[in-house]
């Protein structure tokens, strides 16, 4: 090959790694918006001038935690978790499994495909919105090794029936170039509170379970206000019951129950805990 084109080829070919790490560089700063996998965008962080070679990936249970709350959001977010519409919601997304540099982005949808409800930015620092498709985003900020994000979400108004929550996040390796970095996607279908919701916290207080993880037993403890019907159940991550704990009336006062889940396998579940009318739900791990 000629001198000339060999130089002429080899100075197109760095051009193109510079221009394409130069455009996954940018997107440190924030992700673009519409990189969720929602079906208006239908677009993922796994496409040229993100994350360009990377296949989309399925997390597993451990890997990150999503949980939400109108107080500190310690409820997981499953296919089973029911909003109250018009609340003000605080979301926490935390990212388990290791990397050198994290970043997300979360779009939420009704079964029209609309925009479902609203994001507002807690932390500044490490949050931003963003807009198009005629969808809101929420998103990282500056893109490092934070991995610990917290905003707001406030639920559509009443009839809007199940909102889609997509969530998309990676775990790259800061190296520049985005040939190994980790795209993860997934998927939440939360339903809407048709009925009345009362606080977890005008029923029981001093709630404990212990210990978690767990191994073949497990006991929960709380101070029960006011003489009601309890019930609780274990649930797996997608909603779908595991066991029946308890369900019956129980006297005012210090509640201490136990319960031998032996017979179920590893991995992780929610606990629903239903006092009345007021309800919490909590990730426990059996080992």
């Amino acid at each position: 090959m000629n001198k000339k084109y060999l130089l002429l080829s080899l100075f197109i070919a760095v051009s193109l790694l510079i221009f394409n790490t130069n455009k996954v560089t940018s997107n440190i700063a924030s992700p673009p918006p519409g990189a969720t996998g929602d079906p208006q965008a239908a677009n993922t962080c796994a496409r040229i001038g993100c994350h360009v070679t990377t296949p989309v990936q399925t997390p597993a249970g451990s890997d990150f935690t999503f949980n939400i709350g109108t107080g500190s959001p310690t409820t997981p977010i499953t296919n089973s978790f029911e909003y109250v519409p018009g609340t003000i919601y605080n979301l926490a997304l935390i990212i388990n499994a290791a990397g050198t540099r994290y970043g997300f982005e979360l779009s939420t949808g009704d079964a029209s495909q609309n925009q479902a409800g609203s994001f507002t930015v807690s932390d500044a620092v490490h949050t931003a919105t963003s807009a198009a498709f005629n969808r809101s985003y929420m998103g990282h900020k500056d893109a490092s090794a934070f991995k610990n994000w917290v905003f707001k979400w406030t639920a559509p108004s009443a009839g809007t029936g199940p909102v889609t929550m997509n969530l998309i996040y990676n775990r790259a390796n800061g190296d520049g170039t985005p040939l190994d970095d980790q795209i993860f996607k997934e998927v939440f279908t939360i339903q809407e509170q048709t009925t009345g919701i009362t606080d977890i916290a005008e029923k029981i207080s001093s709630l404990n379970i212990f210990p978690n993880p767990i191994s073949n037993e497990f006991s929960i403890s709380f101070d029960l206000k006011e003489t009601n019907t309890v019930s609780m159940r274990l649930n797996s991550l997608d909603g779908k019951l595991c066991k029946e704990l308890l369900n019956e009336k129980l006297n005012d006062g210090r509640v201490n129950q136990s319960f031998d889940i032996n017979a179920l396998p590893s991995g992780i579940y929610l606990l629903k805990l239903n006092v009345g009318e007021a309800s919490v739900t909590k990730k426990i791990f059996k080992q």
